[in-house]
């Protein structure tokens, strides 16, 4: 067995460990997909390597060409140190001896969120191991069997009772064997003269079997053979129906990650366990795992937060209904259905009180002071990091015991920790004003409509209700006095469901870098690490690669400065998907076929820039995360303004053409999405049921699927290479008659 169930992560590291342990150059390569999950999950694998003095290279990769293409650089070459390779958030889906250099002395090690494994990394390869969260161990019993018996069992055929023949077949065999010595083995003329050789054997064996055989003997051999066969046909469905069921998400790749940490004995820190929460927060605003997936990972991480922070353990209130025990050991099981835990109605009143009335009202401190921060020149000139240098600022003094202060003492200790917090679906609210983060947040945009002058009127209205000005919404969020945003909370919940927003607030966690820097939910922070990913396409500085963005959002979830950039970018992202999102609603660009929409994004449209000189959103949704949350945004509205339920649920397929330096693009990027509570049944496919994913529940997409059926059905040239299986290039001339297949097609 080569697969890792959770209880044996470490048995993984252990073979990367001993490995490194008999190289003295760089032993280890990882394979890192480039977003969120994956980025939080280096993080957090690089702090065991270098706790163990592992040296290791890392290699961003966007799909599996890339990872190709580094295996003849980094592996298959003869000079090569690699022992050990790492895949993060990657590789699951493919067969790795497809992919890499298997030499006899190489491990690899696949840490992926990406459904459904491919079986041969879990059955076949000893040299790979896939660390399981429980998916493949619930179904392993039956997929195990039949993939055995596939892959090494015989075929039935019309010969496989022969064995009273054996023994006249074997001096014909010796006899083929004496006449091919004399040739080179493997030769085409060798083989050629074994297989029509054989093919007479065969034929003679069949021939004195039948003569000599019983009627009541050759009427047992054929319901045997027919037995047989149904056998292999029932076999074979069930690996066709394992694969045929359609992409999903499992667990985090984050939290696999932080697992395999703790079994290591490696104690969880604040670092570890907000970058895991980072990256679980990533797969729930991409809706690649749905609310009871969601649920899982809040019930999973609550106790890890208390153990790291010891503050928030003594004011966060206590909960009637755990899912997990200590650590992420155990399994979970989710029984809500909403964007809270599963006793979210009994306890997230408390929740709310405690984050507004408590310590964790953090944001109060800012309000409190903002306004005699805003008016002291001095405090720009202290660095962010001098905690004492700014209390002197502000107390207009010159030493720390003038200010009062002692060095030792804890008054001055930043407040650093990770607290459960009750948290609004408002885009980067901490960062934006009130009514910027609505307008540009899809939750309430889609809603409320606020692009039309009647949607306006609507936000002003429940902003009035909410207790605001016109003028302090459109201040900065931090800036709002304590008082307004304690009742903007508690008012959200008791009008929302009156705006069709019945549950805006959430389970979520925050955490605070120091009592003079913004707090951050872990929601800003992964949009902040997704935009710097896709840095490329909107900064400035246009010689930004996909590479320097991934390493900028590799410093940024341990550098505050870094981080501020990224949400400035993340801000930029949400304007330019809602403006877009809009356009393209307004011009009516989104097409609803019988059993899903379709929309094309113009030329114009992708290399559209903003009026700032500071910015460059060349190819912008060009990016399948850009392009998802367009997919997202579009296929939320269009579900709210749905009088029909069958039309609500219809999927989402949107392409967008990929930038070139000539007039028009060659290729054209597809996605194809899916809502969480709903699959795209495909009929003519086996159907078989398999235990339900924790995180994905029963959704599926078969995107994938259907791209690669219909692009072989017209001959078209496509790049279906990504991690994503629902993400593919298509050549600009191929993409009418693909378009016109596929409707035809579901």
């Amino acid at each position: 067995m080569v697969y890792i169930p959770s209880s044996r992560y470490e048995d993984a590291y252990r073979r990367i460990s001993d490995s490194a342990s008999r190289s003295q150059g760089t032993s280890v390569l990882i394979f890192v997909s480039t977003d969120v999950d994956g980025l939080c999950a280096l993080r957090i694998l690089t702090t065991l390597l270098k706790r163990d003095a592992i040296a290791h290279k890392i290699v961003p990769v966007t799909n599996y060409s890339d990872i190709s293409s580094m295996n003849q650089t980094l592996i298959a070459n003869s000079s090569s140190q690699i022992l050990s390779v790492v895949f993060l958030n990657c590789g699951a889906q493919m067969d790795i001896q497809d992919l890499l250099t298997l030499r006899d002395n190489l491990s690899v090690m696949i840490v992926d969120s990406h459904r459904p494994f491919n079986l041969y990394n879990v059955f076949w390869h000893e040299q790979v191991q896939c660390l399981d969260d429980g998916d493949v161990e619930a179904n392993m019993d039956a997929l195990r069997q039949a993939f055995e018996a596939i892959e090494f069992g015989e075929a039935p055929s019309d010969d496989d009772d022969g064995s009273d023949d054996e023994d006249a077949d074997a001096v014909d065999s010796e006899e083929d064997l004496e006449t091919g010595i004399g040739r080179k083995r493997g030769s085409s003329e060798m083989l050629g003269d074994l297989a029509q050789r054989d093919g007479t054997v065969r034929r003679r064996r069949k021939q004195r079997r039948r003569v000599d055989m019983d009627p009541e003997e050759f009427l047992r051999i054929q319901e045997r053979r027919a037995q047989r066969r149904e056998e292999r046909a029932e076999q074979q469905q069930i690996i066709q129906a394992y694969y045929a069921q359609g992409s999903y998400y499992g667990q985090s790749c984050a939290i696999s990650a932080l697992a395999l940490a703790e079994q290591l004995g490696q104690p969880p820190t604040l670092d570890t366990v907000w970058w895991a929460i980072v990256g679980a927060t990533s797969q729930h605003i991409l809706q690649h795992i749905d609310a009871d997936g969601y649920s899982v990972v809040v019930g999973r991480m609550r106790d890890l937060v208390r153990r790291v922070s010891p503050i928030s353990a003594s004011s966060a209130p206590s909960s009637s209904s755990q899912r997990t025990g200590g650590g992420l050991g155990g399994m979970a099981t989710a029984t809500g259905n909403s964007g809270l835990t599963s006793d979210a109605t009994s306890s997230s009143q408390a929740l709310l009180d405690s984050q507004l009335g408590g310590f964790s009202g953090a944001d109060d401190s800012y309000g409190s002071h903002a306004n005699v921060d805003l008016f002291n020149p001095y405090l720009d000139l202290v660095d962010e990091d001098d905690d004492e240098g700014y209390l002197r600022a502000r107390s207009g003094v010159s030493t720390n015991a003038e200010a009062g202060l002692l060095t030792s003492s804890k008054s001055v200790m930043q407040q650093m920790e990770i607290c459960e917090s009750a948290e609004l679906k408002f885009t980067l609210l901490r960062h934006w004003s009130l009514d910027s983060s609505m307008r540009f947040s899809p939750y309430v945009a889609t809603r409320l409509a606020t692009w039309s002058s009647r949607g306006r009127a609507r936000l002003d209205l429940l902003l009035a209700k909410l207790g605001l000005s016109k003028a302090e919404a459109q201040a900065p969020y931090l800036h709002l006095a304590p008082d307004l945003k304690k009742q903007l909370y508690h008012k959200m919940a008791e009008i929302g469901s009156d705006y069709d927003m019945p549950d805006a607030l959430y389970a979520g966690f925050v955490r605070n870098y120091g009592w003079r820097k913004s707090r951050f939910s872990a929601s800003d922070m992964a949009l902040a690490l997704l935009a710097l990913l896709q840095k490329d396409t909107w900064a400035a500085d246009a010689a930004d690669t996909q590479q320097s963005g991934f390493f900028a959002a590799y410093d940024a979830l341990s550098q505050y400065s870094v981080l501020k950039q990224g949400i400035d970018g993340a801000q930029l992202l949400q304007r330019m998907v809602v403006s877009q999102g809009i356009s393209m609603l307004e011009r009516q660009a989104v097409k609803t076929l019988r059993r899903l929409r379709f929309a094309i994004l113009g030329e114009l449209e992708v290399s559209s820039s903003t009026t700032e000189n500071t910015t460059n959103t060349h190819g912008i949704f060009s990016s399948p995360f850009a392009l998802r949350q367009l997919a997202l945004f579009l296929m939320q509205t269009l579900r709210e303004r749905s009088t029909k339920s069958d039309h609500a649920r219809r999927p989402f397929i949107i392409a967008a053409p990929i930038p070139t330096d000539a007039l028009e693009s060659e290729k054209y990027l597809v996605l194809g999405i899916t809502p969480l509570d709903c699959s795209l049944i495909r009929p003519h496919r086996p159907e078989m049921h398999f235990n339900q994913s924790t995180f994905a529940g029963e959704s599926r997409n078969h995107f994938g699927l259907v791209f690669e059926e219909v692009a072989a059905q017209v001959g078209a040239e496509t790049k279906q290479g990504f991690f994503d299986s629902s993400v593919m290039e298509i050549r600009r001339e191929d993409m009418s008659t693909f378009v016109d297949r596929l409707r035809r097609h579901l």
